[in-house]
């Protein structure tokens, strides 16, 4: 009797060591995903040795380009690449700035990297329009956004006064085109040479 108290004893034991061991796999499982979620204007691990901030024109072909290499290698080296986005409509481009004001009201209601994407892979449909913001809006409720309180955002001139700071901010950096990358402060114009600066800042 004796020996069959210690067995189960043991068995018990072991099933609550295998339980915690479990559970800390499971927690550490859960810390690496939310370092690497979409959060914000921002993507990837705050903490990771590669910052990337980029300025961005959503009415930017080179940009659209630029979004999709930038998202690759932030999945490719999870963890290991954290990205910032920044609003740099250029002037040539005449429903950029609105653009940008959609997204950052899409950012209110958590919907900011769905509507980049939206953005990005409709240019065509919305750069030419007299008035983009009905369009817009109807993206934004596609991704699940509340009209009413996009509509207020979009005329919000707090809203605007940000995507105005963010291209202040660029232009005091020296950003004069899109998309502008710095990689770990290093300016990088352009789509071309980022897998470069990256991989260059990963070693």
């Amino acid at each position: 009797m004796n020996i069959k108290k210690m067995l189960w004893t043991v068995l018990a034991g072991l099933v609550v060591v295998a339980a915690v061991l479990f559970g800390r796999g499971v927690s550490r499982g859960v810390s690496a995903a939310a370092s690497t979620a979409p959060v914000g204007r921002s993507a990837g691990n705050p903490g990771a040795a590669v910052k990337i901030v980029e300025y961005t024109d959503f009415q930017c072909p080179a940009c659209a380009k630029a979004s999709d290499i930038m998202h690759e290698e932030v999945r490719r080296n999870a963890g290991k690449i954290f990205l910032e986005l920044k609003y740099f409509p250029l002037p040539m481009h005449k429903n950029a700035r609105r653009a940008a004001v959609v997204a950052e009201c899409s950012l209110a209601q958590d919907k900011f990297w769905f509507m980049e994407k939206l953005l990005f892979s409709n240019q065509k449909s919305w750069e030419d329009l007299a008035n983009p913001d009905d369009y817009f809006l109807s993206l934004a409720r596609g991704i699940g956004c509340d009209d009413l309180k996009m509509m207020r955002c979009m005329s919000d001139s707090a809203v605007m006064a940000r995507i105005d700071n963010s291209v202040r901010e660029g232009q005091g950096r020296g950003v004069k085109a899109t998309p502008t990358f710095f990689v770990n402060g290093k300016m990088v114009v352009g789509h071309q040479g980022l897998k470069d600066a990256v991989t260059e800042g990963l070693k």
